[in-house]
Formats: structure tokens, C-alpha cells, sequence
């Protein structure tokens, strides 16, 4: 069993020869009542309780949150969910849980899993333990990280004095701290700081008024950013800049700006402008949500407006734009006094909607699919000229358009169904909704979007499907780095096309395999200890299906003896010491039993320690109620040590039956041997190991395992040295 317990057997040895010759001779025997403490604490004490005390850290750090919670009378680990949100408020009517850590062995936990500036963060916390018992689930606790406002304003000749920068809160900062700069990079060396101003928990934007030193930065422009400083005085990335100034008395009066394209254009945005007075030339900046502001038109640069129209007004045309983007513009109109206030305007191009859908629905006793989209930006500007009509068409999987398209005007209102039958043949299939086209109307404009993820023809189905399960390894078989040998699945079929082979592991995993053509697939990822089941599922989401569901049964692949040796050993000849292809949920369980307890003691370097190895223990697994029994005894001047297992294995694929014993003297050197003629598994991979050649020399193992595998197709001997 290697060296396990022979290290074991001889410190017990040597500590029964050292009180031989601490009494002249005379055999010292230990207690034979010594009290043993089992550490594996009860599953009877617990009870089921919810973690009590949960917190989560509010804006503490810039990229986790911490969840803390009380600790469950005898639970053995604990599990967290998360969802998320974008208000403090939760509806409890609205949650979407997701499991974000599986085995928690403290009662703390860090969460920096794909966090987001401003949203907010719900957390739930369950305990269980290793038998399997979950207890219910935790009050709420929410978190958030710590930012800096995503979004600035600041003012623009509105006054002669001041500058007023406006910005959006962000959740649980406690303070904004204000710079400036006269370049736009406010982080850098040229930054000052301005002012703090604290949260405010009674309204959502925040505004300062700066008041500029007029014989400075009178007229000048100015960059302000922000940074937000958290409850334990953390700083977030300061914000981006955004520019202002004042106004200087003899500057352009703001420019007049009559139009700007709202959704009447498909690819640019129109600015129509003018200002009073003479010698007036004009600068133009635009950012939007999450962008800098940028000068995009300035005659100071060099740039030049078209000719004026009868009535004066220049238009400025912007080709850089995106869909779905609302742009924000500053037209500033400047002479050699200064600049004047800026006139700030929105525009935005008639754009497609958004995260449009084709899902499967069921309505009452009827199936079918449900149409769904989001509206394209300038949906609720009332400030555009014509209003948004949404046109909905049809389109069956034989390339057909279904009936007459249909019309609604409010976006958010739509969940149009498209009803299918519950049977279903080669022909009816094609008559079938595939895929739907929405068209934004807006005046004699339209954008459209086509669903691309089109609803698929229903696969021919198979008449049979076949894998192997546990058969000798081909010559040209190699294992995978797991030790595993191909799955080889076959099925037969009139279609030799692209299909999906789903795999399923009584691990609860699941994968899809791609097959292009063909009637087999060979499987090189497979895993130890799982047993696959292949299905050709050949029916939609619905259950319908031209034929009926065909899968393997249990399959997998053999394993190289060397790894079968090292299953044997973590499964079920010393679990307790290795835990290598343990179960997750069991592994601290077997770290604390009472058998590893006996084995530590043996391996303690002071004498009373080891003689506490000397007793018994026995133990079962979480799959079968298989047992493990230990037992050590003082034998002459050396010592014995007996193991027996009765179909134990912490794996429900895999078993152990059958004792072993071993006899050595002081030195370390001894004998192997089982009176049940060597050791049987059964399960997976069942094979009988025989210990004939296995010797023990200086505290270890040596020899080899002889072990007949059975095959599903035949046995094999090999010889696994040690």
C-alpha cells in the first residue's frame, strides 16, 4: 500500500522496541483502552441554520467586494450566490441567483468575479455539509465597488464668475474630491486640487460652483475630473475630463442652433448654427456616455464651415457617427474677447433596435416563439420630428414570408407571439416561423435588423448509437493526460451530415460535440471516474422530433494501470491521507477522520504521540455505506497493522473488497499478505490485485502490484512496480 502505512507500522515498531529496552527486556503494553478523540464532528448537530450577520462591503475597494457572514453550528463548508441590479432597491420578485463559489471552508468570502461600476450587488450565503445536508439560505447583503462619476458636466459662459460641474452620484461614496487643470489631462502633474464636497443622500445629481479667480482664469478654459473616495478613505480612478469657463463681457452672444438631426438621418448628424455679431468664429466639441471630450471643428485649427444660407446659418455635418449613440455637442462661438456661453444640443441618427429575439414561449396551452427587442436610442425624445412605428415580418424555414407584417408603436410593449403545432412532420416543419425582420419607421426613413440566430430544421434522426465501455485499448490508442482511453461512438443513420452529440457525465457535466459529417466520433476528453452517456437529440426545445431520442447508455474509456494503482490508493486504500480523485465535498471530511487521526499519531517524532496509533477505527463512504476498519497491535518485539474493506470507495463508480495485513520487526523490514488472497474492485474499472510480490524494506514498499483487469472485452495482467 506503499508508504503510508509502513511508515505507520515502523514508528509504531520502534516505539514498542524503545520501551523494550527502556525496561530492561520487559514488554511495556500500552493501555488497551486508550481514548482515541473521533475529530469528525456529528452530522446529527446540525440543524439546518441560516448564516446569520451578513454583510458585504459597500465602495470599500475599486475591484472586489467582501462578504462576511457568522458561522452554522457544525456545517462543513458554505456556499455564496450573487445577483445584481441596478437600484439599491432588490425587488424580491426579480432576482436572478448564480452560484459564484461552490466550497467555502471560512466564513468569509472576496468576490472580484466580472464586477461593474455602478451596479449593485446582492449576496446570499447557504451551509451544508459533507453528508449532504443544506441548510436554508442567509438574509441578503448588498455590495458595491468604489467609482468615480462615469459622467461630468461642466458649465460653459453660462456666467461671468463661475463654473458650475455637475455629476451623477455613484453607489456608497462617501466624498468627491474636485480637481482642476488647465490641460486636459486634470491627473497629471498639472492638477490642483479644488474643493470636497460629501454625498448627498437626498438627491441623485450633485452640483459646485466654482468660483474663478477673474484676473486668471477669467474666460479661460478650464478642465475639471472627480474622484470618488470611499468609506475607508480608498480613491477610485479619477473621472474623465470635462471643460468650462466664464464669460468675458464682449464675447459672442451663445450661437442660435434651430436643428439638429434626431433620428432623420441614417448616417450623419446636421448641426444648424449662427451668433450674432461680426469677425465670430466657432469651435465644436461632442462627447458621449463613457467618452472624453473632443474638438471636432475649430477654425482656430484651420478648419473651414460651408458658405452661410440666406438666412445665416452654417451647417456643420458629422459623419463620424455610430448607431445607437446619443451624441452631445458644444457649439461655442468665439472672437478676440473670448468665447462665448455653448449652446449644448443632442443629436443622434435613426438606429436599429436592439437585442432583438426569436424565443421559445408557451402561452396558455399553445407553443411558440416570442419576438422581442429593445428600442433603438431617441425612443422617448419627444424632440424629434416624427415618431418611432415599428414594423414586424415573418419569414418560414422554407424562405417564405409569412402573411402581412404587422405594426406597433410603442417598442416596449412588444411580445409578439408566432404559434406552432405541437406535432410535427418533414412538411409542416418548413411552413414554420424561422426568423423574423424588425424595421424602425421614422417619417419616409427605416432602419431595419434581421434576427441572424434563425430557428433550425429539426435533424434526420438516427436508428442506433453505440460506444464502448471499458473495452481493451487499440493498438493505436494513446490515453489522454488523464490516463483515459478513447471513447469510440458510432450510429447509424441516412443522413451523414452536420449533427450535435451531446455527452452527459454522471459528474452532472455536459458537453456538446460539433460533428461535420460522418457516423462516428471519437472522444479523447474523457475524465477518470465519470460514466458518459452519448445522445443524438434530434428534437427542438419543445421535445418535438422526427424520430426518436437515441443514446449510448454508459460508456467510457479504460485507464492506464499506473493511474488505476493511484485511484485505488485516493478512492479507497488510504482516502484519508490521499484525496487526489476525492470529491471536493469530502475531502476535509477524510482529512479529519479517525483513522487519519491514528495515522498522524504514528507519524508523531516523540514516543507517547505513537503509541496512541495502537487501536482500532473504522469508517464508511458517502456512495454505499462501504467500510474501512483499521486496527494496530503490538506482535512480539515488532508490530502489526490490518486494514479490511467491504465494497468501500469515496466514488460511487468505484469499490474495494478484501484485507491486507503487514508484519514487520524493528528495522522496518517485514511481510505483506492478505488472507482474502489479495484485494477486489468492483465498479468502473473492476479488476483483483494480487500481493504476492509486495515486501516491505526500510519502512516502504517494494515489489510490484500484480493486477488482472477485466475488460468488458477480456482480462489483462499487468505488473504496476511501486
Amino acid at each position: 500500500m506503499r508508504k503510508l502505512l509502513l511508515i505507520l507500522i515502523t514508528s509504531i515498531l520502534i516505539s514498542c522496541n524503545a520501551s523494550i529496552l527502556m525496561t530492561n527486556g520487559e514488554l511495556t503494553k500500552p493501555n488497551d483502552n486508550i481514548d482515541i478523540k473521533d475529530t469528525v464532528i456529528s452530522e446529527s448537530g446540525f440543524k439546518g441554520d441560516a448564516p446569520k450577520n451578513i454583510n458585504a462591503t459597500k465602495s470599500y475597494y475599486t475591484n472586489q467586494i467582501n462578504v462576511r457572514w457568522s458561522s452554522v453550528n457544525y456545517a462543513d463548508y458554505y456556499t455564496i450566490e450573487r445577483c445584481e441590479h441596478l437600484t439599491p432597491e432588490n425587488p424580491t420578485d426579480n432576482k436572478t441567483w448564480k452560484e459564484i463559489e461552490e466550497s467555502i471552508f471560512d466564513t468569509s468570502y472576496v468576490d472580484e468575479t466580472n464586477l461593474e461600476v455602478g451596479v449593485y450587488y446582492t449576496y446570499r450565503v447557504k451551509a451544508h455539509t459533507f453528508e449532504g445536508k443544506v441548510g436554508v439560505a442567509s438574509q441578503e447583503a448588498t455590495g458595491t465597488i468604489l467609482s468615480s462619476p462615469l459622467n461630468i458636466d461642466a458649465s460653459k459662459g453660462t456666467s461671468i464668475s463661475t463654473i458650475d460641474i455637475e455629476w451623477e452620484q455613484m453607489p456608497n461614496v462617501d466624498e468627491y474630491r474636485i480637481y482642476k487643470s488647465t490641460l486636459p489631462n486634470v491627473s497629471g502633474l498639472d492638477s490642483e486640487f479644488v474643493d470636497r464636497v460629501q454625498a448627498s443622500s437626498t438627491s441623485l445629481n450633485l452640483i459646485y460652483s466654482y468660483k474663478v479667480d477673474l484676473a486668471k482664469e477669467g474666460g479661460k478654459e478650464l478642465y475639471f475630473a472627480i474622484e470618488g473616495v470611499g468609506p475607508t478613505n480608498v480613491r477610485a480612478d479619477i473621472s474623465l475630463p470635462r471643460s468650462g469657463y466664464t464669460f468675458v463681457p464682449g464675447s459672442p452672444q451663445a450661437p442660435s442652433v434651430p436643428y439638429i438631426t434626431k433620428a432623420d438621418s441614417t448616417d450623419s448628424i446636421s448641426i444648424k448654427f449662427k451668433s450674432t455679431g461680426s469677425d465670430t468664429k466657432y469651435i465644436i466639441k461632442r462627447y458621449y456616455s463613457g467618452s472624453s471630450e473632443t474638438v471636432i471643428f475649430s477654425e482656430e485649427y484651420g478648419n473651414t464651415l460651408p458658405e452661410a444660407d440666406a438666412e445665416g446659418y452654417y451647417t456643420f455635418i458629422d459623419t463620424d457617427v455610430k448607431a445607437n449613440v446619443e451624441y452631445t455637442y458644444s457649439i461655442i462661438a468665439y472672437n478676440e474677447i473670448g468665447s462665448s456661453p455653448a449652446t449644448v444640443v443632442t443629436g443622434y441618427i435613426l438606429s436599429p433596435v436592439l437585442n432583438i429575439a426569436l424565443e421559445p414561449t408557451t402561452r396558455g396551452s399553445n407553443i411558440g416563439y416570442e419576438l422581442s427587442f429593445n428600442e433603438p436610442v431617441g425612443s422617448s425624445d419627444s424632440g424629434k420630428v416624427n415618431s418611432y412605428r415599428y414594423e414586424i415580418t415573418y419569414f418560414n424555414k422554407a424562405g417564405e414570408q409569412m402573411g402581412s407584417p404587422k405594426y406597433y408603436d410603442q417598442g416596449s410593449d412588444v411580445k409578439d407571439f408566432t404559434p406552432i403545432s405541437r406535432s410535427i412532420t418533414k412538411e409542416s416543419e418548413l411552413a414554420e416561423v424561422s426568423y423574423g425582420v424588425v424595421k424602425v419607421l421614422c417619417g419616409a426613413l427605416e432602419s431595419s435588423v434581421e434576427i441572424t440566430n434563425r430557428i433550425p430544421m429539426l435533424s434526420e434522426p438516427v436508428t442506433s448509437i453505440s460506444a464502448n465501455k471499458n473495452s481493451k485499448p487499440k493498438e493505436n490508442e494513446t490515453p489522454n493526460s488523464y490516463g483515459v482511453y478513447p471513447v469510440t461512438v458510432t450510429w447509424t443513420s441516412d443522413y451523414i451530415g452536420e449533427r450535435v452529440l451531446t455527452r452527459k457525465g454522471s459528474d452532472g457535466s455536459v458537453k456538446k460535440f460539433n460533428i461535420l459529417s460522418g457516423l462516428q466520433f471519437i472522444d479523447t476528453t474523457c475524465d477518470i471516474l465519470v460514466i458518459y452517456d452519448y445522445y443524438i437529440d434530434t428534437s427542438d426545445v419543445f421535445g418535438r422530433s422526427l424520430g426518436p431520442i437515441m443514446h449510448t447508455g454508459a460508456a467510457y474509456g479504460a485507464i492506464t494501470p499506473t493511474i488505476f494503482a493511484n485511484v485505488l490508493e485516493s478512492v479507497s486504500m488510504k482516502p484519508f491521507e490521499n484525496q487526489t480523485y476525492v470529491p471536493a465535498e469530502y475531502k476535509q471530511y477524510w482529512k479529519k477522520c479517525k483513522i487519519a487521526q491514528l495515522v498522524s499519531y504514528g507519524n508523531a517524532s516523540d514516543l507517547s504521540t505513537q503509541m496512541k496509533a495502537l487501536g482500532s477505527a473504522s469508517d464508511q463512504d458517502h456512495f454505499r455505506g462501504g467500510t474501512i476498519s483499521y486496527n494496530a497491535s503490538m506482535e512480539g518485539v515488532g508490530g502489526q497493522i490490518y486494514f479490511s474493506y467491504n465494497s468501500f470507495g469515496e466514488n460511487e463508480n468505484f469499490a474495494l473488497t478484501g484485507n491486507y495485513e503487514m508484519h514487520v520487526d524493528a528495522s522496518g523490514t517485514g511481510s505483506a499478505s492478505s488472507n482474502t488472497g489479495g484485494l477486489t474492485v468492483s465498479g468502473m474499472y473492476p479488476a483483483f490485485i494480487s500481493l504476492a510480490e509486495i515486501s516491505v524494506s526500510k519502512k516502504a514498499f517494494i515489489g510490484s502490484y500484480l493486477i488482472t483487469y477485466h475488460y468488458s472485452d477480456g482480462d489483462e495482467e499487468y505488473r504496476v512496480r511501486i
